[in-house]
C-alpha cells in the first residue's frame, strides 16, 4: 500500500477498503485455511488501542480476516472519527514484525540470541528467577514498569501481591506536573470544554499534531470556523500555530513569566471574577500582592513577547471568560519549574470563573462500574525505592518517579533491584539518557517484558512474553471520564495469529507458579460481568457486545459545582489559589517564577514534540504509518545553518552532554534561532523494528533533569552542539 492509498483509507474512502484486501495485510496463510469454516461476514464493536484515546469502531472481518476497521459514531468522544493511527492497527495485527512466541535469551544482552519456547518453559523460567530474587533481596528487590492499557491492572495487581513497593507509571515521563498542579488547586484534574470555548490561549500544546479526542476535533471546528480565537505559544512552528489566529515564539522555560504577567493585568484591572473568587476561592489577597512584581514589560524582556501583546491578551481573555481557557494540554515537563508553570495556568482559569461552566473547565463525569470483590493482599513492607516520601512528597505514589528511581538502582540505594518486570512500556525510548538506562538493564539478574513487538527494551530482556493484540483479546470495561463520560468495551475481532496470550492469562500464568493464584481467582468474563452490572440498561453485556460503547445522554452538565455549599477535594475545601499544603511540603504557595537556563555560546537547546501519527515510539515501525515519514530530521534555522555551513538534508551529528547522534538536518524559518527540534520514535537499536532504525534517538541526547515538586522528567533542559558531518 502506497502514502496516497493509505490516506484515502484512513478518510473512510472507498479505495481504502479495497486497498485492505490486497497483499498490504500479509494475512497468515493458516489464516486463510481456517476462514473456509468461518461466518463471511461479520460487523464487530470494539476499542481502538493504538494511543491513548481509545476510540470506538466497528471490524469488518470477512471469513476470520479482518479487512477494515471503521469508525464508531456512537462515541460522542471519538465523534464517528478514525485517525491514520486507528486504521494502521490492521498492519499492527498482520506485521510480520510481531513477536509470534515466548522466547528466552540464549546469548549476551543485546546479541539477539534467542530460543523459541512453549508458555510453560517461558513462565516458569520468570517465576523462578522472581523468587530467586525475592529470596535473596526480598519483594522490594524487583521493579515492576507499565504503561496505560485495559489490562495494565492486573499486571499492577501482581506486583502488589509480589509484595513490592516499586511500581512506576509513564505519567512520571508525562502528565505528572499537570495532574498534580490542577489537583492542588482544584482537588481534581478537570477537562476543558473547547468546543464552546471563544478564547483559548495553549502554550506548547500542540493539539492538532498530538492527537487528544475530542479537543483535537473541536479545535478544528472552533479554528476553521472561528468560533474561538486561538493564541499559541511554543517556539516552533507547528501544525497548530498555522491554524492559530497569533503565533508567538516563545523563549522555552518563560511560558510562567507569560501566565503572571496576564494575572498582574487581569487582578490590577479589576478583571478578574470577583464573585466567584470571593465564593469559591482561597488566598486571593496574597496571589494579588505577589503578581505585583510580575508586569507585562518585565515579561516582554523574559519571554521576548511584546508587552503591548501581553495586555491585550490579558484583556481579551478575561472579557471572553468563562469562554475561556488557558488550555493545560498532555505533554511531558519541559523545564525543572514545569509544576509552578502548570500552576500559573489552573490559577489563571481559576481568577476568570470558568470552572464548571460551559466553554471553560469543567469537572470530570463519570460512570459507575461494579468491581468484582478477590482477596486482598498485604500492603508492601519496604519504602519505595524512590524515595518519594523524602524527595517527592506530593508524587503520585503509585506512578512513581523514573529518573529518581534509576539513579538510586543504579546507586543501590537504598537498597538493591536486581530484577525488572514491563509491561507495555519501552523505557530504552521513552526516558532520557538512554545509556544510564541501559546500564541499569544490564546491572538487573532478570529482566521479563510483556509487549506485542521486539522494542528496545525487549531486545536486552532475558524472557519475552508475547501480548496478542487488543484486536485478538477479550479486555476489561474501561471507564472514560470527561465533558461526556463514556463506557468502552474491547472485544476480540479475530482469533489470536500466532502463540500469544493476553496480559491477564501470562499474569495468572506467572501468579500460579509464584503461589500467588488466591489472588487471580476469577475469569476474564467473570471480572467484566461485575463491571457492567451498574449500566443503567437490561442486559448490560449484552449491550455492550452490541453497541461496543456506552454514554449516558444527560451530559455535557455544567454548574453541578457551582453552590456556596459545596466543598472541593482541598485542605480548605476550596480552591486554592494560595496552597498551605505545598507549603507543608516545603514548596512555594503560589508559583515563584525562576529564569530558565541561558544557552551556551555555541549550542541550541533541544526541544522535542510529536507528530499526529505516531504514539510516542510505538508506533514508528509500523510501515503504513512510517510511510508517512520514514526518518527524522533536526530542525534548525537558516541563519545559525548558514554559519555552520549546514544545507537542507546535510548530515549532521547533534552532541549533548550525555550521547550523540546523527540525521539529516531540515533547514527552516520555522523554528527559533537558539533552538533546534527532532522529532521521537526513531534511531531504533533493535533489529526487529528495521523501519525505526534511521535518524536519531532523542533519548541519547537529553540530559537526566526533573520538575522540582512532580519529579516529572524535565525534556527541555538539554543544550546541544551540531556540526556538519
Amino acid at each position: 500500500m502506497n502514502r496516497r492509498g493509505f490516506l484515502k483509507m484512513a478518510t473512510g474512502g472507498a479505495v481504502g477498503a479495497a486497498l485492505l484486501q490486497t497483499e498490504a495485510c500479509r494475512v497468515p496463510l493458516q489464516q486463510q485455511k481456517a476462514a473456509k469454516d468461518v461466518v463471511p461476514r461479520l460487523e464487530i464493536p470494539t476499542t481502538c488501542d493504538m494511543c491513548v484515546n481509545k476510540c470506538s469502531m466497528i471490524a469488518i472481518v470477512e471469513k476470520g480476516v479482518l479487512k477494515k476497521l471503521n469508525p464508531n459514531p456512537e462515541n460522542p468522544k471519538s465523534k464517528g472519527m478514525l485517525c491514520a493511527r486507528g486504521n494502521a492497527g490492521i498492519q499492527q495485527l498482520y506485521d510480520t514484525a510481531r513477536i509470534k512466541h515466548p522466547m528466552i535469551r540464549t546469548g549476551e544482552r543485546g546479541e539477539g540470541k534467542w530460543k523459541v519456547v512453549g508458555w510453560d518453559e517461558a513462565l516458569d523460567f520468570a517465576a523462578q528467577k522472581l523468587s530467586a530474587i525475592k529470596e535473596k533481596y526480598g519483594p522490594q528487590g524487583t521493579l515492576w514498569s507499565s504503561s496505560e492499557s485495559f489490562q495494565e491492572v492486573f499486571f499492577r495487581n501482581l506486583s502488589q501481591a509480589f509484595g513490592s513497593p516499586n511500581s512506576v507509571r509513564h505519567p512520571t515521563l508525562c502528565l505528572a506536573s499537570v495532574n498534580l498542579a490542577y489537583s492542588v488547586t482544584f482537588g481534581t484534574v478537570p477537562s476543558f470544554d473547547v468546543q464552546n470555548a471563544r478564547y483559548i490561549i495553549m502554550s506548547g500544546a500542540n493539539r492538532l499534531e498530538s492527537f487528544i479526542t475530542p479537543d483535537t476535533m473541536d479545535l478544528i471546528d472552533s479554528t476553521t470556523e472561528r468560533k474561538a480565537r486561538l493564541i499559541y505559544l511554543d517556539p516552533r512552528f507547528t501544525k497548530t500555530a498555522a491554524k492559530a489566529d497569533e503565533w508567538y515564539p516563545i523563549k522555552p522555560g518563560t511560558d510562567l513569566a507569560f501566565i503572571l504577567a496576564m494575572l498582574n493585568v487581569i487582578i490590577s484591572e479589576n478583571r478578574y471574577n470577583k464573585e466567584f473568587v470571593s465564593t469559591y476561592c482561597t488566598g486571593f489577597e496574597q496571589l494579588a500582592e505577589h503578581v505585583k512584581q510580575y508586569t507585562p514589560d518585565w515579561a516582554a524582556e523574559e519571554t521576548q513577547i511584546p508587552a503591548k501583546d501581553i495586555f491585550r491578551i490579558a484583556r481579551e481573555f478575561s472579557d471572553a471568560a468563562p469562554r475561556a481557557i488557558c488550555y493545560a494540554g498532555r505533554r511531558s515537563s519541559w523545564s525543572r519549574d514545569d509544576f509552578s508553570m502548570r500552576r500559573g495556568q489552573a490559577i489563571l482559569n481559576a481568577i476568570v470563573g470558568n470552572w464548571d461552566r460551559q466553554g471553560g473547565m469543567v469537572p470530570n463525569a463519570k460512570v459507575e462500574l461494579g468491581e468484582l470483590m478477590f482477596l486482598p493482599w498485604d500492603d508492601p513492607v519496604a519504602p519505595r525505592v524512590d524515595e518519594l516520601d523524602k524527595n517527592f512528597p506530593l508524587a503520585a505514589k503509585g506512578d512513581g518517579v523514573y529518573l529518581k528511581l534509576r539513579e538510586n538502582v543504579l546507586a543501590g540505594q537504598p537498597y538493591p533491584v536486581k530484577a525488572w518486570m514491563i509491561y507495555k512500556q519501552d523505557p530504552m525510548s521513552a526516558i532520557p539518557e538512554q545509556e544510564k538506562t541501559l546500564q541499569m538493564l544490564r546491572q538487573m539478574d532478570f529482566v521479563g517484558v510483556i509487549d506485542i513487538q521486539m522494542s528496545d527494551t525487549a531486545w536486552y530482556a532475558d524472557v519475552i512474553l508475547p501480548e496478542s493484540t487488543y484486536l485478538e483479546r477479550l479486555d476489561p470495561v474501561e471507564m472514560l471520564g470527561g465533558i461526556r463520560p463514556v463506557v468502552l468495551y474491547r472485544q476480540p475481532v479475530v482469533k489470536p495469529l500466532h502463540d500469544t496470550k493476553p496480559a491477564f492469562e501470562i499474569v495468572q500464568g506467572l501468579a500460579k507458579r509464584l503461589n500467588l493464584s488466591q489472588y487471580f481467582d476469577y475469569t476474564m468474563e467473570q471480572w467484566i460481568a461485575e463491571q457492567v452490572k451498574p449500566l443503567p440498561m437490561d442486559l448490560p453485556l449484552d449491550y455492550m457486545k452490541k453497541h461496543g460503547v456506552y454514554s449516558p445522554p444527560q451530559y455535557p452538565k455544567y454548574g453541578s459545582t457551582l453552590s456556596p455549599d459545596h466543598r472541593f477535594v482541598t485542605k480548605s475545601g476550596k480552591i486554592e489559589l494560595l496552597s498551605e499544603r505545598l507549603r507543608e511540603a516545603g514548596y512555594d504557595p503560589l508559583p515563584v517564577y525562576h529564569q530558565p537556563s541561558q544557552v551556551p555560546e555555541g549550542k541550541f537547546r533541544l526541544v522535542l514534540g510529536r507528530h499526529a501519527f505516531f504514539t510516542h515510539a510505538s508506533t514508528s515501525n509500523n510501515p503504513w504509518l512510517n510511510s508517512f515519514s520514514p526518518e527524522n530530521a533536526l530542525w534548525i534555522h537558516p541563519k545559525p545553518a548558514d554559519s555552520l555551513g549546514i544545507n537542507d538534508a546535510s548530515l549532521v551529528e547533534v552532541a549533548s552532554g550525555v550521547g550523540s547522534v546523527r540525521l539529516k538536518a531540515r533547514v527552516t524559518p520555522k523554528i527559533r534561532t537558539d533552538c533546534v527540534f527532532m522529532q521521537h520514535g526513531y534511531g531504533k537499536r533493535s533489529p526487529w523494528l528495521r523501519l525505526a532504525n534511521s535518524g536519531g534517538s532523542d533519548a541519547q541526547l537529553i540530559e537526566t533533569a526533573w520538575d522540582k515538586v512532580s519529579g516529572g522528567a524535565a525534556l527541555h533542559e538539554t543544550f546541544v552542539k551540531v556540526r556538519k558531518v
